[in-house]
């Protein structure tokens, strides 16, 4: 059985995955900096060295990710609209007279 997530699960959960990422990233500029890097300077040197076939590549699994999300939350969606239909079943039979 398949847990079941409400919209707003759904959303607090990928604000925490954001702000990992956002953590992520604060840790790498501050490895930089430790190791005396400017951050900035090293992702203009890292941008710089990608070429069109690296950027499309990454645009292109970008795009993959955003699908797979999209679906993903477009199903669970669906899930929960058929969980929470009320059920037409069939009504009492009547004795007619």
């Amino acid at each position: 059985m398949s847990q079941k997530k409400t919209p707003e699960q759904i959303h607090a959960e990928a604000e925490r995955v954001l702000e990992d990422a956002r953590r992520s990233l604060a840790r790498a500029d501050e490895f930089y900096r430790e190791q005396g890097l400017d951050p900035e300077k090293v992702k203009a040197v890292t941008a710089a060295g990608l070429g069109p076939k690296e950027k499309a590549e990454a645009e292109a699994l970008f795009r993959q990710d955003l699908e797979a999300v999209e679906s993903e939350v477009a199903q669970e969606m669906a899930r929960q609209s058929f969980a929470a239909a009320p059920s037409g079943g069939m009504k009492k039979m009547r004795p007619m007279v």
